[in-house]
């Protein structure tokens, strides 16, 4: 829908802006190209229905395009768009209008609605605080210990954690670095005091004592296995199952946690603090971010709720 013909010069205007945003913020590689031509396509839908300024958008619109896609068939192939390409559309208009809150040219989203509901959408579990306390408190080794500490305390991604080198971890600084995150971005990732101490615990004594083995060839992984070779995912992937087990908790046992909700745990438990948008964006490694600015002036109030959420003591 790249070439839907627009006769509104204000639409044209925006689609232009726009598509000059998403390239300057990398928005626009991979499979992300269609973001701009899914904000035309709805530009279109609102010219047929007599919308002409972007300011009478309201949310009745935004469902209504939502109801015009689940009917509009499929330019490709037969039948209607996909689950997965219903909500790329939705997710673009949600990157549009927040752009266009960012200008100051709207000062409310009508896209900012309740998530629609997909059949087959599984619904993400969340941990409670308490929850991970319990977690934290079944753990029998360092190693163990630092896997929570970087899945859920830094929320990083099942294949971050796999990748990371001890040269990503740069604990006399109280930071980390994931190099190559989704999309290609890197992000720095500033530590609490609790996940400082845990990681340096296990770097010191679990693993200092493995690459001391003379059958051990130095590998620059920071999780390693028994055999001194970087840890997999799927082997990342048991030793939580493990951790989880021994809470003997039915109610957590029974929510399927992995890594992945561990990072969405700490999102939801920063959010719920009073973490800003913008932290939280930038801590997951959903945009572009500025290493620099874990310096501002804002560092210590972010470490200080940070810290905060952090509180469950790993060590005794």
């Amino acid at each position: 829908m790249k070439h839907l013909p627009l006769n509104n010069i204000e639409f044209e205007r925006h689609y232009s802006e726009f598509a000059d945003f998403i390239r300057l913020k990398g928005y626009s590689r991979g499979k992300n190209t269609s973001y701009g031509y899914h904000v035309r396509e709805f530009f279109f839908f609102l010219e047929n229905r007599g919308v002409e300024n972007i300011k009478q958008v309201i949310a009745a619109d935004v469902i209504q395009y939502y109801e015009y896609l689940n009917e509009r068939p499929n330019q490709k192939r037969e039948g209607g768009l996909s689950e997965s390409m219903i909500r790329e559309h939705l997710f673009s208009l949600r990157l549009f209008f927040d752009y266009l809150m960012d200008m100051g040219e709207l000062e409310a989203s009508p896209a900012h609605l309740p998530k629609f509901s997909f059949g087959r959408q599984k619904q993400r579990q969340i941990l409670s605080i308490e929850e991970v306390k319990q977690l934290q408190s079944a753990c029998i080794t360092k190693l163990e210990e630092a896997l929570l500490a970087v899945a859920y305390g830094c929320g990083l991604r099942r294949n971050e954690i796999e990748l990371l080198d001890t040269t990503d971890v740069l604990l006399n600084k109280g930071y980390l670095i994931v190099r190559e995150g989704k999309g290609g971005k890197s992000r720095t990732i500033p530590l609490s005091d609790a996940g400082l101490q845990i990681l340096k615990a296990y770097v010191v004594t679990e693993r200092q004592s493995l690459i001391q083995e003379e059958e051990i060839k130095f590998t620059n992984a920071f999780f390693i296995n028994k055999t001194g070779t970087r840890m997999r995912g799927g082997t990342l992937d048991k030793t939580l199952h493990d951790i989880i087990a021994r809470t003997q908790n039915p109610v957590i046992i029974s929510k399927n946690i992995t890594l992945h909700c561990l990072r969405h745990s700490i999102a939801t438990h920063l959010l719920d603090n009073g973490g800003e948008i913008e932290f939280v964006q930038e801590f997951l490694g959903h945009e572009e971010m500025d290493t620099s600015h874990l310096y501002s002036k804002r560092r210590k109030q972010r470490l200080k709720l940070y810290n905060e959420i952090n509180r469950p003591d790993y060590a005794n």
